[in-house]
């Protein structure tokens, strides 16, 4: 339209009756909003801060209560455990009459009495001070209720001592204990469960941990003196348990070393290394592993020891306590501090924003105010001409709205060409005239983009939630609905469907020697591999992790499944060369796959994948690189391993188990210095198994764990038998193999200590044989490893040479001998020869002893003695037999 056709006066519409006209809002309200808008923002934010803060202080002070509440029920607790030696020894004092019901002769009593009364009395009134005190200073805070009960039983018990009733008072004191150990490790997770900041969790573990320790310190000697002053049953089970509380202690104080900040473990090792902790620690040490019983002369100055030894590490759990404390308010000092800096800021923000709505009132307001006048004829109609006039500002703002109406007539009908769909018609490819015609174009042609780009995105999104996004295969979600999908289809049809699962061998050693970046480029070469071994309509699917399976539809038989499992295993065996900076290294792995089979009518996607996951389990037991069809037979076999797990339990508790020894020659003495203990099973019904038979359902349960400590206890206690005897046998020593499920078992270390303690042999009379796989896949092995070093066992690796371990890693492997597998005595190849040899130097250099297994004839002997090997075992030098039919082997004398 002209412009001058833009300046002509139109007559004004007329409003139809009862149509009201809407007033829009002025331009001083704007401003007003536009104060408001921030201002009530800001105040908002700050009211959100506020809480927050508040929030975070509330937080830290519930974190610090906790805190304050264990430490001082910690305090009561060790006050409580140093108050029951000297309180029974009191009693017996007292009343010598007592003495029989502690295990203690009443002679020994009366001699000892005026002497060990002063000191007694002493003793018995300061800890009981100790205790009364701790448990107000408890009442102060807000476990105020477990130490008033806690307060009220130890005067009950203290009264009970006086009436001679001794046993009653020291198993009340336990409960006490325990309910205040309980109580404390609850508190401290309460706090832990506030939301603190690294430092505070970190504050709040180093607390737990101190606690954890200083609890099994404080109950180590009485559990000691009622060990040794109990009878019968008792007596033994006070024994145990005194075992484990030592064992416990002992790893508990090993943990507050390895995992505590630098700071606590540095205290914590100089309270339990100083003179008063010896005291204590050296006699605990010997009755654990050799057991005695002192006389009550002992328990005296046990007791005044034990005080000392818990002072110092009552020091170190307060010394935590408080920097906790400390550190748990951190965050809320720093939440003040954040939020006065904010509330300056919103207050200086807020003042800016009225100075500038106050400046933009006086310069902008007036002015628009006269343009919104000749504009408000416009804004009521639809796309009506605009007459000029007033400031060249406004006329220029007028002159450009008029031109803008005319061109929005025409955006009008390109608006509504692209609300019908018609994408392509001619009037949304014409542009406007003018520039802001080709800007208004460029939109439109822009929605239009975006609109095509919206489906596009749309089927992106749709293949990532259904992909895997390494290998760009189906996930395991998408699988599943592949597999529900073929079983539908199928039983449309009466056909089958075959599903291929696929379990690859060895890629754990991958990712740890070669870094996860080597693990993600094998899954994608190997996924390519296996795609391309499939028929069209065939499906490859990710499950996750190393798992793949193949979905067949129109399956015949199963032996077309098993070719392309096969092929799949080649594909996938062939070596890969690594890329980016590992370029040239070359790594293979394996695959085992199982495979199952729908029945005719189908079943669910969840019971075929469940039987293909159980083929491939047997294919991994087979040996691994093969192909297993589920059947019957399998179907059979879980049942058996079932039933078989069950019987086994049996018989492990009814005594069907026993140990078979055989004899291990020292090629330097010829004599026989230890043997190898073997578990054998006198089944009912089916006679001796032998371990294979057995071991691997116990390996798939923690019965396995059960089985390793009745061998342990039974071949410490055959030991003892035989030192008992005399003779050729009297001081060997004995190896037990320990299964990486056991081992990774914290227990571990107490099942030793009980096995020796309770056999009175010394810990370096046991090995514990473990395979190269448990370092590889129990991440606790080796701190387990050195910590029964540190003990005494000695630890060997069986089988060296069949796993991943390499000869440059010997010196950082927590053992003491290697054990070379008997493979590499067999084969007759000579560079098995020279590698024997490599082993046997290398072992040497690292103060390694070697033993060789499976020695079968002279010349095999010859050879190790040659090469200068330690020892050797195998059914030329003698065959696994019950301990009453071992005597030194035949072939000790050959040469």
């Amino acid at each position: 339209m002209p412009l001058t056709r833009a300046r002509t006066r139109r007559t004004p519409r007329r409003r139809r009756p009862g149509r009201s006209r809407r007033r829009p809002g002025t331009l001083h309200r704007s401003l007003i909003a536009l104060v408001l808008g921030p201002v009530l923002g800001l105040v908002g934010l700050m009211g959100y801060a506020v809480d927050e803060q508040a929030h975070r202080a509330g937080a830290a002070a519930a974190a610090a209560a906790d805190v304050d509440a264990a430490v001082a029920l910690d305090t009561l607790r060790a006050a409580v455990a140093r108050e029951v030696v000297p309180v029974l020894g009191q009693a017996v004092l007292d009343d010598p009459r007592t003495a029989g019901s502690v295990g203690v002769d009443e002679r020994e009593v009366t001699t000892l009495s005026p002497l060990a009364r002063p000191t007694l009395t002493g003793q018995s009134t300061a800890v009981r001070a100790d205790t009364d005190a701790a448990a107000r200073a408890a009442e102060r805070t807000t476990a105020a209720g477990v130490a008033r009960r806690s307060a009220a039983t130890v005067r009950q018990l203290r009264a009970a001592a006086r009436r001679g009733d001794l046993d009653t008072v020291f198993a009340g004191y336990q409960r006490v204990t325990d309910e205040l150990t309980d109580r404390v490790s609850a508190l401290l997770q309460a706090a832990r469960a506030q939301g603190l900041d690294e430092s505070g969790t970190r504050a709040l573990a180093d607390l737990q941990l101190v606690s954890r320790a200083s609890a099994l310190a404080g109950v180590e000697v009485p559990l000691y003196f009622a060990a040794t002053a109990g009878a019968g049953a008792g007596r033994l089970e006070n024994r145990q348990a005194f075992l484990q509380a030592w064992g416990g202690y002992r790893a508990a104080s090993a943990d507050v070393l390895t995992l505590g900040s630098p700071v606590v473990a540095a205290q914590w090792r100089a309270a339990t290394t100083g003179p008063g902790a010896r005291a204590v620690d050296d006699p605990l040490q010997e009755a654990a592993l050799t057991w005695s019983s002192p006389p009550l002369s002992a328990f005296i100055g046990l007791a005044d020891a034990n005080g000392a030894r818990d002072t110092a590490v009552r020091a170190v759990v307060l010394s935590t306590g408080k920097k906790a404390r400390t550190t748990v308010f951190t965050p809320a000092q720093t939440a003040r501090g954040t939020l006065r800096a904010l509330v300056a800021t919103c207050t200086l923000i807020v003042l800016g924003t009225l100075a500038a709505a106050l400046l933009l009132r006086r310069w902008i307001a007036l002015p628009l105010s006269r343009l919104a006048d000749q504009a408000r004829a416009v804004s009521d109609g639809e796309l009506v001409d605009v007459e000029e006039g007033g400031p060249v500002e406004v006329r220029t703002v007028a002159r450009g709205l008029a031109v803008a109406v005319d061109n929005l007539r025409r955006v009008r009908d390109q608006a509504q060409a692209v609300t019908d769909g018609a994408l392509d018609a001619d009037v949304v490819t014409r542009p406007v005239h003018g520039p802001l015609g080709e800007v208004v174009h460029a939109s439109v042609r822009q929605m239009v983009g975006a609109l095509r780009e919206r489906e596009r995105l749309q089927a992106v999104l749709a293949h990532q939630a259904s992909h895997d996004a390494l290998t760009e295969l189906p996930n395991r979600a998408r699988a599943s609905e592949l597999i529900d999908a073929a079983l539908h289809r199928m039983a449309r049809h009466d056909g089958r469907v075959g599903l291929l699962f696929v379990d690859l061998d060895h890629f754990k050693a991958v990712n740890d020697t070669h870094g996860h970046a080597a693990g993600d480029e094998l899954l994608r070469v190997v996924s390519a591999r296996m795609a391309g071994c499939l028929r069209g309509g065939d499906v490859l699917a990710r499950l996750g992790g190393d798992e793949f399976v193949v979905v067949v539809e129109q399956v015949e038989d199963e032996g077309g499944l098993v070719d392309l499992g096969t092929r799949l295993i080649d594909s996938v065996c062939a070596p890969v060369e690594l890329s980016g900076r590992r370029t040239g290294v070359r790594v293979r792995v394996g695959a085992s796959v199982g495979v199952a089979v729908s029945p005719v009518g189908g079943c669910s996607a969840e019971r075929l994948l469940r039987e293909a996951d159980a083929a491939a389990y047997r294919a991994k037991a087979a040996g691994r690189g093969t192909v297993e069809v589920f059947d019957d037979a399998l179907r059979r076999d879980i049942a058996h391993r079932t039933d078989l797990e069950h019987a086994l339990r049996a018989g492990l508790e009814v005594g069907e188990l026993v140990l078979h020894y055989q004899p291990v020659l020292d090629l330097r003495t010829e004599s026989v210095r230890s043997v190898e203990a073997l578990v054998r099973w006198d089944r009912p019904g089916a006679g001796l198994l032998a371990p294979d038979a057995f071991v691997p359902v116990a390996e798939a349960s923690d019965l396995v764990c059960d089985l390793g400590r009745w061998a342990l206890a039974t071949a410490a206690a055959q030991l003892a038998a035989w030192d008992a005897q005399g003779g050729a046998l009297a001081g060997i020593t004995a190896a037990v193999n320990v299964s990486g499920r056991h081992l990774a078992q914290p227990r571990l270390l107490g099942d030793v200590a009980v096995a020796c303690a309770g056999a009175g042999i010394a810990p370096d009379r046991l090995t514990v044989e473990i395979t190269e796989t448990v370092l590889v896949d129990e991440p606790t092995a080796r701190e387990h490893l050195r910590a029964l070093r540190a003990l005494g066992v000695r630890v060997a690796l069986d089988d060296f040479g069949t796993g991943y371990t390499s000869i440059g890693q010997l010196s950082r492997l927590p053992v003491d001998c290697l054990k070379i597998d008997r493979s590499f005595l067999v084969s007759g190849d000579r560079a098995h020869a020279d590698l024997v040899r490599l082993v046997i130097g290398a072992a040497h250099s690292f103060s390694l002893g070697v033993v060789a297994e499976g020695v079968e004839d002279d010349d095999q002997l010859l050879a190790l003695r040659e090469a200068h090997c330690d020892a050797a075992q195998g059914y030329l030098l003698g065959r696994p037999l019950p301990a009453t039919e071992l005597s030194a082997p035949a072939g000790a004398g050959r040469g």
